[in-house]
């Protein structure tokens, strides 16, 4: 492992501006479609389910969808971007092994792939955060800190993308990925109902998923309440953030140099 956090570099942001720049050449492409998915969940969902289910843990039930919406992004931008992109660049365009023959590092490279992860989250989160704060459903000033959690809850997510995207043999394997992993996250980590609703041994899993944190999280900022819960969820989060990363670095440079 010390040979590993040894590899990384200020070389990651150069990794990270090069897919920033292919970013803006084509961001029609890579802003607008993910940014009208939450939005139609919101509109359907909020407004729709939401004219049956009056409230939700004493709040009205767009309010308790509306900063998971914003949570669930912070999961799908990074989810894609460093499972299917990451693959594209490794084995299609053979991007990684031009870098690697530069002085950047396999841990440089990993690094940045995770930190464009992050960058996704926050402009997919923002934006997100935006609309939701036009249909009035921001109750706090605290708020205004969810653009740091975006690209900290993007590079935990990152990281798990990268890590698993090590495995695949080809990028019809992505799918396992989404529907195994991202979808149970996307509708039991607290996103849509509460938890407390699940069986127990279904919580019990729930409370494992980074998502169901990161939902807490958004929601605590956007309402200001619960806030006592933030602690614990961050280090949760850290935890189990410091420990992907290090499993995507070390998958990284095996993949890299078979």
């Amino acid at each position: 492992m010390t040979e590993l956090i040894s590899g990384i570099s200020y070389r990651s942001f150069h990794v990270l501006a090069r897919n920033y720049d292919v970013f803006f050449k084509t961001w029609k492409t890579s802003i607008i479609p993910p940014f009208l998915d939450p939005l139609f969940y919101l509109v359907g969902m909020g407004y729709g389910l939401g004219a049956l289910i009056v409230r939700v843990q004493e709040t009205p039930y767009i309010e308790f969808i509306a900063p998971a919406l914003i949570a669930s992004v912070m999961m799908t931008a990074p989810f894609f971007e460093n499972a299917v992109g990451s693959y594209v660049r490794l084995y299609y365009q053979k991007t990684f092994d031009a870098m690697i023959s530069t002085p950047v590092s396999i841990e440089d490279v990993a690094t940045g792939e995770i930190l464009y992860g992050a960058f996704k989250a926050l402009i997919q989160g923002v934006s997100i955060l935006i609309v939701i704060a036009a249909f009035g459903l921001i109750k706090s000033p605290l708020a205004l800190l969810i653009p740091f959690l975006c690209v900290f809850a993007g590079f935990i997510n990152g990281a798990i993308a990268l890590s698993y995207m090590t495995y695949i043999p080809s990028i019809s394997y992505v799918d396992y990925f989404f529907t195994v992993i991202m979808t149970p996250m996307f509708l039991f980590a607290g996103t849509f109902f509460p938890v407390s609703q699940l069986p127990v041994w279904a919580q019990k899993i729930a409370y494992m998923m980074p998502l169901y944190h990161i939902v807490n999280i958004t929601r605590a900022l956007c309402s200001g309440t619960n806030l006592n819960t933030i602690p614990g969820d961050l280090l949760w989060l850290l935890t189990c953030g410091l420990l992907f990363y290090m499993f995507s670095l070390y998958r990284m440079n095996k993949r890299m140099r078979k």
